[in-house]
């Protein structure tokens, strides 16, 4: 396994354990109280839509060039920070 793929399947697992925790943020919204479930509901699409960018980052990794490469790992570890950071107000 190459540097790459390693890199690809490190941040894969903790993709996975974020759509965890966003798991566990939409039943705590389904239980929450009117005002709290809009509030919710926000991060939970805000979070959404940083998981799937995440995605499409990582799954260009897998077809950048060697020069691309320090490029993307660097857009995905922001988004990473970004996807940790809402998560974490929520």
């Amino acid at each position: 396994m190459n540097d790459r793929e390693l890199y690809q399947q490190e941040k894969q697992a903790i993709l996975d354990d974020y759509e965890e925790e966003l798991k566990e943020l939409k039943e705590m919204a389904s239980a929450s109280g009117t005002d709290a479930k809009n509030g919710l509901d926000k991060q939970i699409k805000t979070v959404e839509l940083k998981i799937q960018d995440a995605k499409a980052k990582l799954e260009a990794v897998g077809k950048a060039s060697e020069e691309e490469i320090s490029a993307h790992k660097k857009a995905i570890d922001d988004t990473f920070k970004s996807i940790y950071t809402s998560l974490a107000m929520s």
